[in-house]
């Protein structure tokens, strides 16, 4: 395809005809699957006390199965938007340690289920707020803990933590997600925020649309900040991304004068006599 045929393609307001199609169908799917999921959960409520042990585990995982899907076409929504620069934020002056311990909350269930240790570090030193949607710190927050609980053995550590950033990461917050899992191979740790590339380890690979760490990036990024990974083989994966901290909490910049200070009084008085006495003895 030529370049003026791909930009017809395209269209002026950055859509293609696949990000069209996409959009539409997930717009469709989105409104049964919820219902759907809604009514297994009405349903769950009301007989869980009369279904057999059986019958349970095969409600619980239709309804789990459905959240996953309900989970995927809220991915590929956000995706299509994120292409079609139509993804706007609500941006608020929040408490990133909130944030961090609603979803450390939400994931407790499922560590302790799988036999992992879940950790989330606090220093109990003072943060500033952060300028940020808080729904979208979440989703970011979400993404990285669910792939590092995905990847843990049991036995193994997740560890999470936010503090502030030093150096060329001053003026933000940086928050950490740690597993104990194999590690991401070199050769994947490129090209894990691609458009679904999907993590692999041990020669497994993830399930999912491979879309969670690619809006993970986009949703930092949008932010204003940045997001990486570092692993090493059987030492597990490192996740870093940073937050810009909210201007109202940034503290007073130090003022830098253009030309030196001039002294004036005892010092320079004592430093003149003592050059004079040195001067007398040569």
């Amino acid at each position: 395809m030529n370049q003026t045929t791909q930009s017809q393609a395209t269209g002026r307001n950055g859509k293609t005809p696949e990000t069209i199609m996409a959009s539409y169908l997930t717009h469709e799917l989105r409104a049964p699957v919820t219902a759907i999921k809604l009514g297994l959960e009405i349903f769950e409520e009301q007989v869980a006390t009369r279904l057999q042990a059986d019958e349970r585990q095969m409600l619980t995982l239709a309804i789990k199965n459905t959240g996953r899907l309900q989970g995927l076409v809220n991915d590929i929504m956000d995706y299509t938007k994120v292409l079609a620069g139509k993804m706007k934020l609500d941006f608020q002056t929040c408490d990133a340690r909130e944030l961090l311990s609603e979803v450390v909350d939400s994931f407790q269930a499922w560590a302790i289920s799988k036999g992992i240790r879940l950790v989330k570090e606090d220093s109990n030193e003072p943060l500033p707020r952060i300028k940020a949607e808080p729904k979208r710190v979440i989703q970011v927050l979400t993404n990285l803990l669910s792939n590092a609980l995905k990847f843990t053995p049991a036995r193994g550590t997740v560890t999470v933590g936010v503090k502030a950033g030093k150096y060329e990461h001053a003026g933000t917050l940086v928050f950490r997600v740690k597993d104990s899992g194999a590690g991401i191979p070199a050769e994947h740790l490129e090209s894990i925020f691609e458009t679904f590339s999907q993590s692999v380890t041990n020669g497994k690979q993830s399930d999912g649309t491979g879309l969670g760490l690619t809006l993970a990036r986009s949703m930092v990024q949008l932010h204003g900040g940045k997001i990486w990974a570092e692993s090493w083989k059987g030492l597990g994966a490192t996740f870093r991304f940073t937050i810009p901290i909210s201007p109202e909490d940034l503290p007073e910049p130090i003022e830098v004068y253009a030309n030196p200070v001039e002294y004036h009084g005892l010092f320079v008085d004592v430093y003149r006599k003592l050059n004079a006495f040195v001067a007398m003895l040569f």
